[in-house]
């Protein structure tokens, strides 16, 4: 995996400590692990990247425990393929590959979130809607692919003057079914976790502000979660009345990939209100009633990749987080610089990176 030298670990089963100079490969040690449970990196849209430069292919490997039951998840990486394997067992179809061995990153890029772009805060969103509903990454997928092959018509359309109806007619339905689940499974999420969230700033900050988030939509949508059936249809006259226009563009200008979500702190946009230590505070509430929502759904806490992130807040928002997550069971891969920075003193590990390989200390 990049420039991480072979090896086997066997983490200890609360706190895992990586410290090292930059670029010796602890932000690598927690990809690897992200990309065995989610199929996907949080760095790169291609996974060949992963596979280092004087080999053909990359082998990782997880052994999960969880309800006295283990399980192996195996990935297998060349330039062109991948090889997926649970228990010793090609995975199909990939999706029964997911929903036991759940992770939540937290890294620094999330704590810029917030002021980010709609796109970034998209992935944000769906990321944690992976974790609650694993097929959420298929639907994703397929509304991707929808999205691109209904561009690529309307790109035809205009280069060639002759618009096939029939296949558009297709590549909108498409679009209209597989969107609304889309919507219908993020704007979810956000119920879900709101309470959890609002709860967790009030405890980060102890300012009695009010914090929400909202999901903000192309479509005019009732409060709460819409049918799903409601929102394809919704979307379906969308598409109808936006085609002269898309058209033209040569885009799909509606629909959930178009769709973004906003920070709200004391009833006004957080990005434009609220100080920086504000906004950081928001994500450590998201991504702490993040962690609460997966364990109270899934019956066992999610393992938490916290990638360098102590050494971005604050000394008073450093300290909530350790505290909060003293009092859990998470299985935790923290990275760091130094591991003074790590305001734990009991039930961890600490590990020595240096050029690719893992020291125990």
């Amino acid at each position: 995996m990049r420039n991480l030298a072979p090896l086997t670990l066997e983490p200890g089963e609360h706190f895992n400590v990586f410290y090292g100079d930059n670029g010796q490969g602890k932000t690598n040690l927690l990809e690897t692990v992200f990309v065995v449970s989610t199929l996907r990196s949080f760095r790169t849209q291609r996974l060949a990247e992963l596979i280092a430069f004087d080999v053909e292919e990359a082998h990782i490997g997880a052994r999960v425990q969880r309800d006295e039951l283990t399980r192996v998840y195996e990935l297998v990486l060349k330039q062109r393929s991948r090889r997926v394997r649970l228990d010793g067992k090609t995975v199909r179809p990939v999706s029964r590959y997911f929903g036991q061995f759940n992770v939540v990153l937290f890294s620094p890029e999330d704590l810029l979130i917030p002021k980010g772009s709609p796109g970034a805060r998209r992935r944000f969103l769906d990321r944690a809607v992976f974790n609650r509903q694993p097929a959420h990454l298929s639907v994703v997928r397929d509304y991707e692919k929808a999205i691109k092959s209904r561009n690529t018509l309307l790109k035809d359309a205009m280069a060639s003057g002759a618009l096939n109806r029939d296949l558009l007619a297709v590549y909108d339905e498409q679009v209209a079914t597989l969107g609304a689940r889309l919507v219908a499974a993020r704007i979810g999420l956000l119920v879900e976790l709101a309470p959890h969230f609002r709860r967790a700033f009030d405890a980060i900050t102890k300012a009695g502000l009010s914090v929400d988030v909202r999901y903000d939509s192309t479509l005019e949508l009732v409060e709460g979660t819409p049918p799903v059936d409601d929102i394809a249809e919704a979307l379906r006259g969308q598409l109808a009345d936006a085609r002269a226009t898309d058209l033209r563009r040569t885009t799909t200008s509606v629909g959930p990939h178009r769709d973004d979500i906003t920070f709200r702190f004391a009833d006004r946009a957080a990005s434009s209100f609220a100080s920086q230590g504000q906004l950081r505070a928001l994500v450590l509430a998201w991504k702490t009633s993040e962690l609460e929502l997966l364990e109270q759904v899934h019956g066992e806490a999610p393992i938490l990749l916290l990638d360098d992130v102590s050494s971005e807040l604050d000394a008073t928002r450093n300290e909530y987080l350790f505290e909060f997550l003293r009092h859990r069971h998470n299985q935790c891969f923290i990275t760091t610089t130094h591991p003074k920075h790590v305001l734990l003193s009991s039930n961890r590990r600490d590990y020595e990176v240096v050029g690719g390989r893992i020291h125990t200390r």
